[in-house]
């Protein structure tokens, strides 16, 4: 199989931007990944989309966007998931040598609809819509838990919040509460482009490993402290990769809230049971910079956590590996993770093998 390499990356971050349309967030950003990888859309092989019909109130939204991502007569395949999830698609057409260069890119545009209402819709239409159920909701369900069965979760909250930095001030930006969360462990709201091209010649990053996992859709079957599908996923991708968490130097983990991204880090085992709130107040490899506080749309946002991994990777300096992860709808029922390394790593070489 082949190896897979990550050329270039862009992320564009925005809020209701009246002179440009969605197509002309996409176009941009696409751009701007492409000339990051010094390749241009002749060049590619593959496209992978990750948007949703719903988020962008266009019915088969590729029918009017794709165009825009560069994959006008191309290959081209659309996931309604997160853009992590994508990104794992791209990396198999690479891998199994059907496409030699792959542009993966995902969007979501919070600002052109109620995000509340829309969450809202994904539910079942018939136990759990009704019931105004959203995923803040579903968020706060789970922090209400993590409350009572983890003393660390409160004692740290306000160190983790505190963290994640200042948020903007734009009051259209912020989500509706869900007790017993507060405002500054919610997301703000942002018009989000993600992209990135996968080659199968060496580049300065590696994907080392990938993974995927799901759970039940109803919310009664889930284990919503657990995250399962998290752990099974990055489980995968840290076994492909052929390293532990122990060996991973930078984390980007999706997580609507504070607590998602709490309990995450327990997930990947990044942190001890009921210990994810004080690794979001601590861990150095944990990124505030790239916590949802500072935009967030789905199902961008998995693209976007892998984006960063790597320029942090890259800026570091290391020859160390990132684990990235994505969440998507409906409040995290799958979930993908990615492992990313720098080339000349040696810790890589016994990779070789197994792929």
């Amino acid at each position: 199989m082949q190896r897979v390499y990550l050329h270039g990356t862009a992320v564009t971050t925005s809020w209701a931007d009246t002179g440009r349309s969605l197509q002309d967030l996409i176009f941009d950003c696409v751009r701007a990944a492409l000339a990051d990888a010094g390749v241009t859309a002749a060049d590619l092989d593959a496209v992978v989309l990750g948007a949703h019909d719903i988020v962008d109130g266009r019915g088969l939204t590729n029918m009017v966007t794709a165009p825009a991502a560069a994959a006008y007569l191309k290959d081209e395949t659309r996931l309604g998931d997160d853009g992590a999830a994508a990104f794992v698609l791209g990396d198999a057409r690479v891998r199994s040598g059907s496409a030699r260069t792959c542009l993966v890119a995902a969007w979501g545009r919070g600002s052109e609809g109620p995000v509340d209402r829309i969450a809202n819709a994904l539910f079942d239409p018939f136990t759990t819509r009704p019931l105004a159920m959203t995923e803040i909701g579903v968020s706060g369900l789970r922090a209400t838990r993590a409350l009572v069965e983890h003393a660390g979760y409160g004692h740290h909250r306000d160190a983790a919040a505190a963290r994640r930095g200042p948020r903007p001030g734009d009051p259209a930006r912020s989500s509706s509460p869900a007790w017993p969360l507060r405002t500054a462990e919610l997301p703000v709201w942002s018009d989000v482009v993600a992209a990135a091209v996968l080659r199968d010649e060496p580049a300065g990053l590696e994907v080392l490993g990938v993974g995927m996992g799901t759970e039940p859709f109803e919310l009664g079957d889930r284990d919503l402290l657990g995250f399962p599908a998290l752990r099974s996923a990055s489980t995968q991708a840290l076994s492909e990769a052929g390293c532990g968490i122990g060996d991973v130097e930078v984390l980007e983990l999706d997580g609507l809230t504070l607590f998602d991204e709490a309990l995450a880090m327990e997930a990947v085992g990044a942190s001890g049971v009921g210990e994810g709130m004080a690794g979001c107040a601590e861990d150095p490899r944990l990124d505030p910079a790239g916590a949802s506080a500072i935009g967030y749309c789905a199902p961008a946002m998995g693209l976007v956590r892998i984006v960063r991994a790597a320029r942090r990777l890259i800026e570091g300096g290391t020859d160390g590996r990132a684990l990235a992860s994505g969440s998507s709808v409906v409040a995290a029922q799958t979930q993908a993770a990615v492992v990313l390394g720098r080339v000349g790593d040696p810790a890589q070489n016994g990779n070789e093998g197994a792929r």
